[in-house]
């Protein structure tokens, strides 16, 4: 069996898909970061004082970046 830290699964079905975040999923993910009625709802723990809240597509991508 390969550990998810080498190799993230993929679960998939009729109502849902997880799966490791990627690049592309920029614009999608800043619609909810962007958002700051939902940033009060997101876990911030041990995260380095990051509040969530990204409101620019390169803010995004700094934290996807950080993220992979």
């Amino acid at each position: 069996m390969i550990g998810p830290y080498e190799t993230c699964p993929r679960y998939e079905n009729e109502n849902y898909m997880l799966r490791m975040v990627c690049k592309e999923d920029k614009e999608d993910l800043l619609k909810v970061y962007s958002d700051e009625k939902a940033v009060a709802l997101f876990n911030s723990d041990n995260c380095v004082g990051d509040d969530f809240h990204y409101t620019t597509e390169d803010r995004m991508e700094q934290a996807i970046a950080y993220w992979l």
